[in-house]
């Protein structure tokens, strides 16, 4: 097993996390099933725009995804990056996030080891369960 293997290998099991220490950001969480998650920076937090928090982020993001989809999965963020610096350019950057979004709770939206998404959407009454 090479270095890179290893280090995809700790960060896929959680023994090893990455993390923001100005932040106290962790990137990745441990699900109640046992599986690790990645989970980005609060936008509205105190890390807001933080570069450590985002790479601790991205870098999880991509030790998590299947080794088949990493490709696929670095070509996604690249075509996002280069699409946003146009629109900036162009002048046609004008995202305004909404500060009041609905949200909606799904229940085992992905399959842990597959990645195959299996969103259920949770009835009023479950969504109070949750809460």
């Amino acid at each position: 097993m090479n270095k890179l293997e290893q280090i995809l290998d700790e960060v896929k099991s959680g023994s090893v996390l990455l993390t923001c220490g100005k932040h106290r950001y962790v990137a990745t969480r441990r699900t109640k099933n046992g599986a690790t998650v990645v989970m980005p920076p609060n936008p509205d937090g105190p890390s807001k725009g933080c570069k450590m928090c985002w790479e601790a982020y991205y870098v999880s993001d991509l030790c998590l995804t299947l080794p088949n989809k990493r490709q696929e999965r670095l070509e996604e963020l690249d075509e996002v990056i280069h699409h946003l610096v146009e629109y900036v350019q162009q002048g046609r950057f004008d995202f305004v996030p909404d500060l009041n979004p609905t949200i909606q709770y799904h229940r085992d939206a992905a399959d842990d080891d597959t990645g195959q998404d299996k969103r259920v959407l949770l009835t009023d009454l479950e969504e109070e369960k949750v809460n």
